[in-house]
């Protein structure tokens, strides 16, 4: 225990492709992890990592679909989020006639797909948090408190989400462990671990006040964008946030740095050679408004690069529009940038405010679009270094 990690995962359904790329990163780190505790996908997430397959998991994600989860009919669209305005109306009705969804497709995948005795022979321990309908209070139990027998039902009762039927356990019934606390923190300190790691998804959930002292050092991992639905299957979404799991989770620990891009340390520590802080923001913010591609790890070079090459792009359209009407009614009313130009345009356009308009004239579009002020100046600077 002292020299492991407790880990925390807590819960958020689909969105726990997350944890699943962090859990990479930590491997990859060699980080010891003592001690594992979830609460719903979280807590079926840890009984997958206890089993040391990484690439297992991934293929679970990878092909996972909303029939895997609960049964479904055909007043739910299978292709959209469960709770998008097309599906809320089946699912309602779904709810009402089956008194909350059947989760026997969760109980086959889990009972398929973790091995129980991997999981009590492991040396990592693990914990799960479900609560009590009748009452109303919470489970919170570790592997060694779990008959081997019961598990796959803890784990499903962890999971139950409230408009899922509620697991029947011990004679009682179950629901989500994320009424009571989606973030278990709490579990490992009464346990006296004093580090921890958290990978916070942003589920929906209650989050416990901490119950520690100035001796525990918690790290927060905290997703760097919108992971999207509780219930979103699509894969690219899914596939997006594994891959954030796992930069974000290099990135805390200083593996990778960057504000918004990812760059290894050496790859920044050449952008700080040519560019000072709030240049290489400014360059950041102009390639996040150019969508380039954030799920990797870029160089120096082949970021710069990159944001050049769509920074001429941009450049070639503009000047084809500059002499148009347009531009004349963006100046005369400026709240209508986002609307009227895309993007790419809108860059080049404040590029050529900074270099050409009065300061005081300049200002005052500055003060409302700090975004797009801060890109255009970063440009300004590559191109001058690029001139060099």
């Amino acid at each position: 225990m002292e020299d492991g990690y407790g880990l925390v995962l807590s819960g958020g359904g689909t969105k726990g492709a997350y944890e699943v790329g962090a859990w990479k990163a930590l491997k990859k780190m060699n980080i010891p992890i003592s001690a594992i505790v979830g609460t719903s996908i979280g807590a079926i997430n840890g009984a997958l990592m206890l089993q040391d397959d990484q690439r297992k998991i991934e293929r679970i994600y990878s092909k996972i679909q909303m029939s895997d989860i609960f049964e479904t009919s055909e007043a739910i669209d299978p292709s959209k989020s469960l709770f998008s305005l097309d599906n809320i109306r089946g699912l309602i009705k779904e709810y009402v006639l089956q008194r909350g969804l059947d989760t026997a497709p969760l109980e086959k995948m889990i009972r398929t797909n973790i091995d129980l005795d991997k999981i009590y022979q492991s040396e990592i321990d693990f914990g799960i948090v479900t609560y009590s309908i009748k009452e109303l209070t919470a489970i919170e139990r570790f592997k060694n408190e779990i008959p081997k027998e019961e598990m796959v039902k803890f784990l499903l009762a962890s999971a139950s989400f409230p408009i899922f039927k509620p697991q029947k356990l011990e004679g009682k019934r179950f629901i989500d462990g994320g009424v009571y606390d989606n973030m278990p923190i709490n579990m490992l300190l009464k346990k006296g671990y004093k580090k921890i790691i958290v990978i916070d998804i942003a589920g929906m959930g209650i989050r416990r006040k901490l119950e520690k002292n100035q001796d525990v050092y918690v790290k927060m991992i905290r997703c760097s964008e919108d992971l999207g639905g509780t219930f979103d299957f699509d894969q690219e979404r899914i596939q997006r946030n594994l891959k954030m799991g796992y930069l974000d989770t290099l990135r805390a620990f200083q593996k990778l740095q960057g504000h918004y891009y990812f760059f290894s340390p050496r790859s920044f520590r050449q952008l700080l050679e040519n560019f000072n802080l709030d240049v290489i923001y400014g360059l950041e913010t102009a390639a996040k408004i150019y969508s380039l591609d954030r799920y990797k790890i870029y160089t120096a070079d082949e970021f710069l690069k990159t944001l050049m090459e769509s920074h001429a792009n941009a450049q070639k359209r503009y000047k084809s529009l500059r002499n148009k009407a347009m531009l004349g009614k963006l100046v005369q009313n400026p709240r209508k940038i986002p609307e009227m130009l895309d993007n790419g345009l809108i860059v080049v356009w404040f590029e050529e405010m900074i270099e050409t308009w009065p300061g005081q004239e300049f200002s005052r579009i500055a003060k409302m679009f700090d975004e797009y002020t801060l890109a255009g100046t970063a440009m300004i600077e590559l191109q001058n270094y690029l001139l060099e």
